[in-house]
């Protein structure tokens, strides 16, 4: 029986060749051995990663590497390089099989991993001429039914995806489907659909499917589970399955019984002569991986059946009923069999939640894959359907999140937040979903005519631009693609005044259908082709075929480049920003056919920094030719520096079976009486110190301090503080400590003193100076280290309450909201040595969490604000800010947009930090972003400084830091006037600002149990006071 159809070659014109079940043994045979000889056998499901071609070697490899006793992680190859490293880091990955044609994702990665080791993997070709030996495997299903075989990774829309590791038994979940019992009068729509029944033995080789689906790209797995199917055979396209042309030609030359397609494939189907013929004789016709146009689904469902799976990597494709009427295909019900519930969300809204417990592990892949839980809330909303109460339609993310035509999504909270900072606006609004690109609606405050809506647009465009920045590439708004509000028609916002995005848009819906139909070029194509490379060989594609394409593709959006030089600016010719942006659309379109590389970080900025056909062709030769995307060699740099500081300052540290025989890690102490103290004497340390006194549970404070004269320094600050703290210094004691130093500094006896007695130590010293780069902050990174092996060796358990930065995980806060939870990523701290520090210091206690079982506890806190009792001292001269107000008095302007106002006052923060020192688990991993719950746009503050300093110019960031850049470059400069110059790297990271940013918070605050003011004026007009300005 043949198990798949596969193309003879790389064309499905010279007819395909069946590949049977025991040509597929024979493979996995032959890539066992292999793997043996390369890697030997693993008696720890050790993880290996794969990325290749879509093409049976997936699935060869998978089953070889399961003989061989490995686990398979299978990341995306459109994840950043550095988000592919963060999941072999989370999976313990140090080995990667590749096929060859994806050289150039795997050198990135090997930049970034120095100590990766990479294996070509044979052609398909050798697997099936081989004549190997058999290499048994002789596990039942019941001893591997718990064994890990395989780990992929959540969607990460939201946040740093996860691993999610799978074991037999997850798979198993998919097979008993087929057991799942029938409901009279209703077919079972699950994984046994793709069980054919209705032919004779005879003619299986008839019964096929083909897919063109980047979910299906990542498991080939899925060959595995489904290629044993009693009567189906897989006639799979090429592996450049998604371009045009490709599923008609496998139509043509194979008949199938069923296709699995993206929506967006299936409209360009559609689209062809006669394009609805090509679903007429099918099975049924499955869609997923983005939203389902309903138009086209109503068209399609009149001549085949349409399905449209609800599932995720969490919990597999969702067992359902088949919908009685045609008419409801965009309906789900799911199979009562399966446990789960509809959980009301909000009015007319219910969530779909997973129950799991011992009666489920057969039918609940969740039970596998995220062992423990009693439920998953998988944060998808449906709506339910008017007339029947059992049908539900899906309605979207709890968050919003946007999916493109073409799978590609993003949030666009970020972009909306900004552009309704404008005063003239009452609201913003992004549309995109099942469209080619995002397009921004907005509502103006006051009634317009169409011409006053116009203007309105052209005044809003510069600051939809810089607002642009705050989402990703594939959500980034074009000129062309704004519509204003009609007065007449108000956005429909709930009781709160939140604007209802459903329902406004569809009362814009023609509207918004008019400016897409408006748009030129979605389909005009640019023909590039390679010289023609040896067997195997790398294409290269030669520089005049280069700037040939180039030409075309800005002459098709600026006629006046007919006529100019290579070397010509296109600016000097009268290229406009509109002109520009269908350039960029164009570019991107068509490199898409030919770079594997992402290439979301072609804007109008790009175009306008290489305008010329010379530049530009240049550009797009090193990504095509070289795999180089601009700054990626910067990212590089930095990813390389961090992971490397992460490996140096985490070796030596202690496993669990080295900790010292006298430590209580198993149980931990009774209670909490002694806490340590590294950095007591800062602002806020000194808060710290306070708090830790007017505890009377702690008995004793361990103040460990670099300088000498800590005790006399401090006790007089605490006395100004407050008198009354005089009666508790009986508690406090200080040891001196140099960082530069092993254990600390430390003699003999302290260390082992700290060791026996400390339950919490409260790590609080850094250096706080942003202009430094990452390697200036070794000795802090060492101090983490000894600080983790005297935890490792504590009698008491010892909790390490690390006080981190949200700067840490900055830049995953500019482009969705930056969690609390481990983030291994490297880049996803902000360009600053300071914030890369805190990131280094983070994980390298998470390893020691991990292989110690050291509790571990990281607070990433964010500005830290004044008092919030109104009469107590002055707020510390915070150097980033001060150095903003000083030279903008000197320069006559203040920046706009800086960054939110999310600034938590000092004393309501040292509360917070005793709550997580005193009320923690033992052994557990614990992280909380802490910033103001309800912050503040930077307005606020700059209303504050105008005032004060009497400055009422404003200009973006941008402009500002151009200003200082070009102070900077003078020959002499007066830096008391204009300290902001000493800062300018780290003003430049920022951008256009990083107001955006957002960050969960929930953990840090669910034990807060007091009031923490509000962000008013008042309050920072009083925070202000002490500054000398």
């Amino acid at each position: 029986m043949a198990l798949c159809s596969d193309p003879q070659v790389g064309d499905v014109q010279d007819g395909f060749r069946d590949i049977t079940a025991a040509d597929v043994a024979r493979c996995v045979n032959f890539m066992a051995l292999w793997i043996e000889q390369k890697l030997g056998r693993s008696s720890s499901f050790e993880t290996v990663s794969f990325i290749g071609v879509p093409d049976l070697r997936g699935a060869v490899i998978f089953q070889a590497l399961v003989k061989c006793g490995y686990k398979l992680l299978l990341p995306s190859p459109r994840n950043p390089p550095s988000i592919n490293v963060s999941l072999m880091g989370q999976t313990n990955c140090a080995t990667l099989l590749y096929t060859p044609e994806v050289g150039p994702l795997v050198r990135p990665l090997q930049e970034l991993k120095s100590d990766l080791r990479t294996e070509a993997v044979p052609s398909f070709d050798e697997m099936m001429g081989s004549v190997p030996a058999e290499f048994p495997y002789s596990k039942s299903f019941d001893e591997a039914y718990n064994d890990p075989v395989v780990v992929l990774h959540s969607s990460g829309s939201t946040g740093i995806p996860k691993p999610i590791t799978m074991t037999h038994g997850s798979f198993a979940v998919l097979d008993n489907e087929h057991n799942l019992p029938d409901i009279p009068g209703r077919k079972n729509r699950d994984w046994s659909m793709w069980t054919f029944k209705g032919e004779a033995p005879g003619k299986r080789q008839n019964s096929r499917l083909t897919e063109i689906s980047s979910t299906a790209r990542r498991l080939p797995v899925s060959y595995c589970a489904n290629n044993f199917h009693e009567c189906i055979t897989r006639a799979r396209p090429p592996a450049l399955g998604t371009r045009r042309g490709a599923p008609q030609s496998v139509m043509t030359h194979q008949k199938l019984r069923s296709m699995f397609l993206p929506p967006a494939i299936v409209e360009q189907l559609l689209h062809e002569p006669n394009g609805i013929d090509f679903f007429k004789n099918l099975d049924f016709l499955v869609c997923s991986g983005a939203p389902f146009n309903p138009v086209i689904g109503d068209q399609l469902s009149e001549v085949v059946e349409l399905i449209s799976p609800f599932g995720s990597t969490e919990v597999y494709p969702q067992p359902e009923l088949a919908p009685i009427a045609t008419k409801d295909w965009g309906y789900h019900e799911f199979n009562p069999h399966v446990k789960h519930e509809m959980r009301p969300f909000g009015t007319e809204t219910f969530e779909l939640v997973i129950l799991v417990d011992e009666s489920t592990k057969q039918t609940a892949a969740t039970y596998h894959n995220i062992p423990g839980v009693a439920e998953y809330q998988t944060k998808d909303l449906f709506v339910r359907h008017p007339e029947k109460a059992n049908l539900y339609k899906y309605y979207g993310r709890k968050d919003d999140i946007i999916v493109l035509a073409n799978g590609e999504k993003f949030n666009p909270i970020p972009l909306e937040l900004n552009v309704q900072n404008e005063p003239s606006l009452k609201g913003a609004l992004l549309v995109g979903n099942r469209r080619t690109r995002a397009a921004l609606l907005v509502e103006s405050k006051e009634r317009l005519d169409e011409i006053g809506r116009r203007e309105l647009l052209e005044k809003l465009w510069p600051l939809v631009e810089k607002s642009n920045l705050l989402v990703p590439g594939q959500g980034r708004v074009q000129k062309t693609m704004l519509i204003c509000a009609s007065s007449d028609k108000p956005f429909v916002r709930t009781g709160k005044g939140t604007i209802v995005r459903k329902l406004t848009e569809e009362a814009y819906n023609e509207e918004i259908d008019r400016l897409y139909s408006q748009q030129p070029g979605d389909g005009f194509k640019v023909s590039l082709k390679p010289t023609a490379p040896e067997p195997n060989a790398k294409p290269i594609y030669e520089r005049d075929a280069i700037a040939k394409f180039i030409r075309e593709i800005v002459t098709w959006s600026f006629p006046e480049a007919a006529n100019m030089q290579d070397h010509d600016d296109f600016a000097a010719h009268g290229l406009d920003s509109e002109q520009t942006v269908l350039i960029v659309s164009s570019l991107k379109r068509n490199l898409r056919e030919i770079s594997p590389k992402s290439i979301d970080w072609i804007t109008p900025r790009t175009i306008f920094r290489h305008s010329t056909v010379e530049s530009l062709g240049e550009l797009v030769s090193k990504l095509i030719n070289d795999g180089v995307v601009p700054d990626e060699f910067i990212d590089l740099s930095r990813s390389r520096a961090i992971e490397e500081a992460v490996v140096e300052y985490s070796k030596g540290l202690p496993e669990r079976s080295n900790a010292n025989s006298t430590s209580t890690h198993a149980s931990g102490p009774s209670e909490l009486t002694t806490a340590a103290l590294v950095g007591s004497t800062g602002y806020l340390g000194l808060y710290l110190t306070a708090t830790l006194l007017r505890d009377s549970n702690i008995s004793h404070i361990v103040c460990l301090n670099r300088a000498r004269d800590a005790a006399k320094r401090q006790e007089a600050d605490l006395l100004k503080l407050d008198q009354s703290l005089r009666s508790v210094f009986g508690k406090l004691s200080y040891i001196t400590v140099n960082f530069d130093q092993p254990l600390l500094g430390l003699t003999s006896d302290s260390y082992q003193r700290l060791a026996t007695e400390v339950d919490v130590l409260i790590f609080n010293a850094w250096q706080s100076n942003f202009a430094l780069p990452l390697r200036a902050f070794h000795p802090f990174l060492s101090a983490t280290r000894e600080i983790a092996n005297l935890a490792a060796h504590s009698h008491r358990n010892m909790r390490i309450l690390f006080v981190s930065t949200i700067g840490a995980i900055g830049s995953i806060a500019q482009e969705s909201v930056a969690p609390e939870s481990l983030v291994e990523a490297p880049l996803a701290a902000l360009n600053s040595g300071y914030a890369e520090s805190k990131l280094v210091a983070e994980r390298i206690l998470a390893i020691a969490n991990r292989q110690a079982g050291i509790p571990v506890s990281i607070a990433r806190v964010g500005q830290i604000g004044g008092l919030a009792e109104r009469h107590a001292g002055e707020w510390a001269d915070q150097a980033w800010l001060s150095s903003i107000a000083r030279t903008a008095k000197t320069l006559g302007c203040l920046p706009s947009q800086v960054a939110s106002v999310d600034w938590i006052p000092v004393d309501s923060l040292a509360k917070i930090l005793h709550g997580f020192a005193v009320n923690s688990e033992p052994q557990a991993l614990q992280f909380y972003n802490v910033c103001h719950p309800r912050p503040q746009p930077w307005d606020v503050f700059l209303r504050v400084l105008r005032k004060r300093l009497g400055v009422q110019s404003v200009v973006p960031l941008r402009d500002w830091v151009k200003l200082l850049r070009d102070i900077g470059n003078q020959d002499t400069i007066d830096m008391g006037r204009m300290p902001a110059v000493k800062l300018l790297n780290y003003y430049e990271t920022l951008g256009d600002g990083t107001e955006g940013a957002r960050y969960a918070t929930d953990q840090a605050f669910k034990r807060v149990n007091f009031p923490i003011p509000e962000l008013e004026e008042s309050l920072l007009e009083r925070w202000l006071t002490g500054w000398s300005m």
